[in-house]
């Protein structure tokens, strides 16, 4: 978000219209007062439709979050999947202005700094609900009921581990019991990982996290996370895991209340550097 806002300051009185599309992937997305909250908490000035039913989605023939489309004319003349390429994306974008007005001079407007990163492939994203989601406890999901799940304590594959008492949604995971010692396990790949997730009330909800079975630390705390404990307020993609390498082990959620839905693990495998 940081390059769109970039761009918007720099070229929206130049002919150039930014328009966001939030196009909903889990169901609390789809609450105009959730996407209104983000918009605020980030201070977004473009407009942004809010396409609950993939009719924008499916007119441009997507399939990817994010996508960054230009139009002129009514004809696509940009397309680019995913993140990156912003320096790129900005040196196109200034060649249509130019295109489109000779006489505009942008020569005092500088491009996007985009940090160069080293990557590697991180471990794929995870879903904690039935209907996408991977669970190696044995027997597998038990959709839409409260079960008690026993962790087997082996985590050679990649998918969720859990310990307790859980209800499996279609979309997420809710912890369900009242075993203080109750966790979810995840064995992963990466540098980071983020973690989708809703409270069912208003109060903050917290639990804490382990990394190969030691609290988090300096090296890999993320940037949601307070000593070794998440403060969970709105419906949102935390960041709870963050070091400075690319890094294998085990990341633990303990301490987890009721009323705290999980959608998505995410994970990212990329170390910016300037």
């Amino acid at each position: 978000m940081p390059y769109l806002e970039d761009w918007h300051e720099k070229y929206h009185d130049k002919g150039f219209t930014l328009i966001g599309v939030h196009t909903p992937e889990f169901d609390f997305e789809r609450d105009p007062e959730n996407v209104r909250w983000v918009v605020n908490h980030y201070g977004l000035k473009y407009p942004i439709v809010l396409d609950n039913h993939y009719r924008i989605w499916h007119a441009y023939a997507n399939a990817y979050w994010p996508r960054k489309y230009m139009v002129l004319n009514g004809k696509i003349v940009y397309d680019h999947i995913g993140e990156g390429a912003y320096q790129d994306t900005e040196i196109q974008l200034r060649a249509l202005l130019q295109d489109i007005n000779p006489e505009l001079d942008l020569s005092n407007i500088p491009l996007v700094k985009e940090k160069k990163a080293i990557c590697q492939p991180p471990s794929e994203e995870l879903y904690c609900g039935y209907s996408r989601g991977i669970i190696n406890n044995p027997g597998g999901f038990h959709k839409m009921e409260e079960f008690f799940y026993d962790d087997p304590g082996i985590y050679s594959r990649h998918g969720l581990y859990l310990q307790g008492r859980w209800r499996a949604d279609r979309q997420y995971l809710e912890h369900v019991g009242t075993n203080k010692s109750d966790y979810l396990v995840v064995p992963f790949k990466a540098v980071s990982v983020n973690l989708v997730m809703m409270p069912r009330t208003p109060e903050p909800i917290r639990f804490s996290l382990e990394f190969n079975d030691k609290p988090l630390d300096d090296s890999t705390r993320g940037d949601d996370v307070t000593d070794s404990e998440v403060t969970v307020k709105e419906p949102r993609l935390y960041n709870i895991f963050r070091a400075d390498r690319f890094v294998s082990g085990v990341l633990k959620l303990k301490g987890l209340p009721n009323g705290l839905k999980l959608y998505a693990f995410t994970f990212g495998g990329c170390i910016g550097i300037i």
